[in-house]
């Protein structure tokens, strides 16, 4: 399968958005679309895009590589789409005036073990507030995606310091979705009101939920709509020039990766595997080389580097470019939208500190340092203090959502209907069995909570909705099928249940 390229000379940036521009080598960019031939501008609208190609009377395919890559996965790898000849925006790269993008260089990685930690603060703290001051600087009002967790505590209580130096020039506003019992939404309108800001909150629901299904499909498929939350409220929100947010604090400022520490990482071509056996054997086989090549398809993974910089670099950009900021794009369509933590001044200072020694204490350290004793608030995670290992936790709900439990009743007809459909098993992609299998074992499952099953499903029904909002026609089938396609599905339908049944038992 072909590597897609930017090629330096073939569209012009005269209409990428100044903000995006001045963010383009932050680890938070904006990854727009663009056609490899040419013929047109980027844009963070797919649509744009694609009828911009048939304008030309060119075809618009579905890309066997992507697709695979995503039936497998959480998110897409390198810079590939859905879409043969449309891609993404390459990582860490800035346009080029002629066209293009060009390379931003990374700070590099060290070994410091800070022994005056008050001193390092200081200079993380000035970092934060020139990165805060850089995306605030022209905003009447600032709206912060707040939640329990102590990544957008941070940047609130970063912005409350900036409000002081600048003598309340800007208003804020803390938005924040979700149960209203849940720990992550009654924080979050703590802090705002320990600030005196206002609070914005929007509910979760299975309607919200079937939207975002469809909301998925119209942005290309590329993530499971599980991961979209109140996100396409936030992006039309009236009266908000800018939104903040601190999504990349953890994998910053604690190195850390969906839970697992830097350190503990492996490398991600190891994931890159289809345990349910849902996709035909003949297919991934031949997807398999273009998968690998899409795992380096940076220049920033070349030479000779440590593999703790090379787990970084894989993480930041693959999971966290491809799956984070593909969601977070549904705000930047419509407004400024800026990821703290993200200059290189900031995530510098983070990488060159001892992989060993980025850990919780320098979140405490910093709060410390900064208004509204923050740390008083108990953390989402533990409903405890953030700086208490112990002691007993809050009564409220970790839950903010029940996406879980709305798949599987509310919108179920719908995701069973979707999946069973032509235009997903005419693709000749998916192994049909598998499938049956996977889905029977879905079927089963209580839990409110999500499982990979549901990331898996409800992606399946953002991609039906995709091929019908884009009119893509298939073009055959893309594998044949073979005998190794029944082994998969039994073993693959064997690994569903067993998922299943344990989620069911030890989960809530």
């Amino acid at each position: 399968m072909e590597i897609h390229k930017p090629d330096d000379k073939v569209f012009s940036f005269d209409s990428y958005p100044g903000w995006a521009d001045s963010i383009s080598g932050n680890l938070g960019a904006v990854y727009p679309f663009y056609d490899v031939k040419g013929g047109g501008a980027p844009s963070l609208d797919l649509k744009s895009i694609v009828s911009a190609k048939l304008a030309k009377g060119e075809s618009v395919n579905l890309d066997p590589v992507g697709l695979a890559a995503k039936a497998i996965n959480a998110y897409l790898l390198g810079n590939r789409t859905l879409l043969q000849g449309i891609c993404r925006a390459p990582w860490v790269a800035s346009p080029n005036p002629d066209g293009g993008w060009l390379p931003e260089a990374l700070p590099p990685h060290g070994l410091h073990n800070p022994k005056d930690p008050e001193v390092f603060i200081s200079d993380l703290k000035a970092a934060l507030v020139k990165e805060i001051q850089s995306y605030v600087h022209s905003a009447g009002t600032v709206g912060i995606l707040l939640s329990g967790g102590m990544d957008s505590r941070v940047v609130a209580a970063v912005v409350r310091h900036v409000q002081q130096i600048e003598g309340n020039r800007f208003k804020v506003v803390g938005l924040t979705w979700g149960k209203e019992t849940s720990r992550d939404v009654v924080y979050a309108k703590k802090i705002t009101e320990r600030f005196g800001w206002d609070w914005q909150h929007y509910p979760l629901n299975s309607d919200v939920l079937a939207r975002n299904i469809r909301h998925m499909g119209r942005m290309g498929a590329e993530v499971s709509p599980l991961h979209l939350h109140a996100m396409p409220d936030v992006a039309v929100t009236p009266g908000i020039d800018v939104v903040l947010a601190g999504s990349y604090g953890d994998s910053v400022g604690r190195a850390e990766f969906s839970g697992k520490h830097l350190t503990q990482l492996k490398p991600l071509l190891d994931k890159q595997k289809d345990k349910f056996g849902i996709l035909r054997s003949k297919l991934l086989k031949r997807a398999e080389a273009g998968l690998v090549g899409d795992l380096l398809d940076t220049p920033h993974l070349s030479g000779d580097i440590s593999d703790v910089r090379r787990r970084e670099i894989e993480q930041e950009c693959h999971y966290m470019r491809r799956m984070l900021q593909c969601c977070m794009n549904t705000i930047s369509e419509h407004k400024p939208f800026y990821q703290a933590f993200t200059a290189p001044e900031v995530f510098g200072l983070m990488w060159s500190l001892d992989p060993a020694v980025r850990d919780n204490r320098w979140y405490s350290y910093l709060l410390n340092e900064l208004p509204g004793s923050l740390l008083e608030i108990p953390w989402a995670r533990t409903g405890r203090r953030y700086d208490h290992a112990e002691g007993q936790a809050d009564k409220l709900s970790k839950g903010y959502h029940e996406y879980g439990r709305w798949l599987r009743t509310d919108l179920k007809k719908e995701i069973v209907d979707r999946a069973n459909s032509d235009r997903i098993r005419g693709l000749g992609l998916f192994n049909d069995r598998g499938l049956d299998f996977a889905l029977k074992a879905w079927g089963r499952s209580k839990t409110i909570s999500v499982n990979s099953l549901d990331e898996l499903f409800s992606w399946v029904a953002s991609l039906h909705d995709f091929i019908e909002t884009y009119g893509i026609e298939t073009q055959g089938s893309m594998a044949e099928t073979s005998w190794l396609d029944e082994v998969n599905a039994l073993r693959g339908g064997a690994y569903a249940r067993i998922v299943v049944e344990a989620r069911n038992r030890f989960r809530q």
